[in-house]
């Protein structure tokens, strides 16, 4: 009996696969809105809307993004207009009343989608911002308590002002008339040091719910030690902003899709329906959340006890036949270097080498948002 379940089990699995085409209506698909906003009280605020489509509708389909109208009111009738393109809005920071509640307008494909009137949230108060370090990686950590005010659930964002100097000293230059290579009456340290200022698209949801509202010392960012963050001084300013349970599934169902372990059996983030509605048809269903909330910040400085600088191998040795095309292409003598058949000879780097503004900084310290 075994042998003959083996046998026929063989054949099954040897058998010829026909392909398959699910016969699909392709008449009666339609795409949903999805609104996606988090309104930050005293900071810029930001709004994406976008089409959720069904998984395979049968047919070609032009992926377009939302265009339309957005702004945001209170319930005392002030009206906050939103700009921007592609899906992407923007609300600049704004006076805050007292007391007031808040709902978002969004008009796409002449149908008007809000959300629910929201009062706004206090955040957890940020306890601490400090920083540590391993033999490679500098901490960021970060301590909360909502003194039993909050939801248990938040979310976190930081902007980051630091400076940092280039890798080499510029020391020489070059003369085009003559195609040489001279040597600087001083050594051009105009631009060595400069500010750079970044602050990520993105955001860390934290849920807090099991501790009785206090986080110590929770990591937000970390980067190398060999980072220029580390040369002189870095600055960062931690924002803290309250999450309803709600809110925080979605947004984790968003972050858990968007990561590696995100597949196709994943839940969507559309089967939370939030609290957006197209008030022109009330049958049509609408996605996403509008979160309105008080915001937390806090800064803290680290000076430049964590640096391990690399000293960089990104000169180059160049034949005085080439030195035209090099130069024409960003490329400058900047310093000796060891030649590689022995002796020394003046090293070419690009501007990014010895020019901390073509690398991307500023002279100028930013501030922050």
């Amino acid at each position: 009996m075994k042998k003959f379940v083996c046998l026929f089990m063989v054949l099954a699995l040897s058998s010829c696969v026909y392909p398959y085409s699910a016969e699909i209506d392709e008449s009666g698909y339609k795409k949903a809105l999805v609104i996606d906003a988090n309104i930050l009280l005293g900071n810029t605020s930001t709004i994406r809307i976008s089409y959720l489509w069904p998984l395979d509708i049968g047919q070609y389909v032009s992926y377009d993004v939302p265009q339309g109208q957005v702004y945001l009111e209170d319930d005392t009738g002030t009206i906050h207009q939103a700009s921007g393109y592609y899906g992407s809005f923007r609300i600049p920071t704004f006076p805050v009343k007292d007391g007031a509640r808040y709902r978002l307008t969004v008009i796409v494909d002449e149908k008007t989608y809000r959300s629910d009137w929201i009062e706004p949230t206090a955040p957890p108060e940020i306890t601490d911002v400090n920083f540590t370090a391993d033999q490679s990686q500098v901490y960021v950590r970060v301590s909360m308590e909502d003194r039993g005010q909050g939801s248990g659930y938040a979310s976190a964002s930081f902007e980051e002002i630091w400076r940092f100097h280039t890798d080499f000293t510029r020391m020489y230059g070059y003369n085009e008339g003559s195609n040489t290579v001279y040597m600087l009456m001083a050594p051009d340290e105009s631009h060595i040091w400069c500010w750079r200022k970044t602050a990520p698209n993105y955001s860390y949801n934290i849920n807090y719910s099991a501790v009785d509202g206090i986080v110590k010392d929770y990591t937000i960012f970390s980067f190398p030690r060999s980072s220029d963050r580390n040369h002189q001084e870095y600055n960062i300013r931690v924002k803290i902003w309250n999450l309803t349970p709600e809110q925080y599934r979605y947004r984790k169902m968003l972050e858990d899709n968007d990561s590696i372990g995100g597949d196709l059996f994943s839940p969507e983030p559309g089967e939370v329906r939030g609290n957006v509605y197209c008030e022109s048809d009330e049958s049509e269903r609408v996605y996403g959340y509008v979160n309105v909330s008080r915001v937390a910040t806090l800064d803290a400085k680290l000076n430049n006890q964590y640096d391990r600088w690399v000293a960089p191998k990104s000169l180059i040795e160049i034949p005085p036949a080439e030195y035209k095309t090099y130069y024409e292409n960003g490329f400058s003598p900047v310093e000796q270097m060891d030649s590689a058949e022995g002796g020394t000879v003046i090293g070419w780097g690009l501007g990014r080498c010895y020019d901390c503004v073509m690398a991307g900084g500023s002279l100028e310290k930013p501030s922050f948002d």
